[in-house]
């Protein structure tokens, strides 16, 4: 199922990619090895600014590798970045870059919201874009998401591509990104280029390409459709165990757990009751003691 990518040999060998054996995957779809990645998928405890930080590190090392693969070098002027509010705000691109560069990126926003239809469709309603950091110049864009259905990055590919009105090279990085999401993005791409010849998607997913459920959103890392690195199986399993690794989204719902860790903890902690309740495993009661603890660390603040 993967193949190893080779890197050029001057370049740090820390870098691992891997081709995925899929016919409705391109060249361009990769999975990248990280370690801050496995960290984020087995540690649903990991919120606010540690969560913050892992996910920054984690983009460098897609950034890293994007780079290092290609071996071209960018004038910043061309590179950008478009935030998709507001889960992508805890990618933190533009600081990722500028650690791994020392220059800035011309960043974007863009408010975007994905809802379903009572067909069950996924569908997606733009409220606010800032394209200030788009130019002529512009060469590469940068955007860091969580990608199930596919939905959301392909209204906001269009969107930036009907801007620029040039070819473009789109760069996704997603730390939890399903199968359907990256096809999805295979076919958008040979839509665009119909119009614009040049135009790249690349899908660079962390450590796993998710199977996707049926409701459209969640990712368990045993998913039967789920193509990922033997260490993250093996991790997944010594921390979560085999049924809540397939009962649970690999990051649960992204948005509460970056914009509100309390209610994300509280509505976890539910979940594991549930589990100490129904299996009566001491696994699952050590993990509701951690859970506890963390929602314990939230104290009152005096101003």
């Amino acid at each position: 199922m993967l193949i190893p990518i080779k890197l050029p040999s001057q370049t740090d060998t820390t870098i691992k990619g891997y081709h995925i054996r899929d016919f409705e995957l391109s060249e361009r779809c990769i999975l990248i090895e990280s370690k801050p990645a496995k960290e984020i998928l087995t540690n649903h405890f990991l919120v606010s600014t540690p969560l913050v930080l892992y996910s920054r590190e984690a983009v460098k090392d897609c950034i890293r590798f994007f780079f290092t693969f290609q071996n071209v070098s960018c004038n910043p002027s061309e590179i950008v970045d478009v935030v998709p509010l507001s889960g992508s705000l805890t990618y933190d691109v533009y600081n990722a870059f500028y650690e791994l560069f020392q220059q800035p990126l011309q960043r974007n926003f863009i408010g975007i919201r994905r809802f379903q239809k009572s067909s069950g469709i996924w569908d997606t309603e733009v409220s606010y874009t800032n394209f200030e950091g788009l130019s002529h110049s512009t060469k590469v864009v940068l955007i860091g998401d969580t990608i199930a259905t596919g939905a959301t990055i392909t209204q906001i590919i269009r969107l930036v591509q009907a801007q620029l009105q040039a070819p473009t090279i789109f760069v996704i990085i997603s730390i939890a990104g399903s199968l359907v999401g990256a096809k999805r993005l295979v076919k958008l791409e040979k839509t665009l280029q119909n119009t614009f010849p040049g135009t790249e998607i690349w899908c660079l997913f962390t450590e796993a390409y998710f199977g996707l459920e049926a409701n459209g959103t969640d990712m368990p890392i045993f998913h039967p459709d789920t193509i990922s690195t033997e260490s993250l199986k093996r991790l997944a399993h010594d921390k979560l165990g085999k049924i809540l690794g397939r009962y649970l989204c690999s990051v649960l719902d992204w948005g509460k757990r970056t914009n509100s860790p309390l209610k994300h903890l509280s509505e976890l902690r539910e979940t594991l009751e549930r589990f100490s309740m129904d299996k009566k495993d001491e696994f699952y009661h050590i993990m509701l003691n951690e859970c506890n603890k963390h929602l314990s660390s939230f104290k009152e603040v005096s101003i």
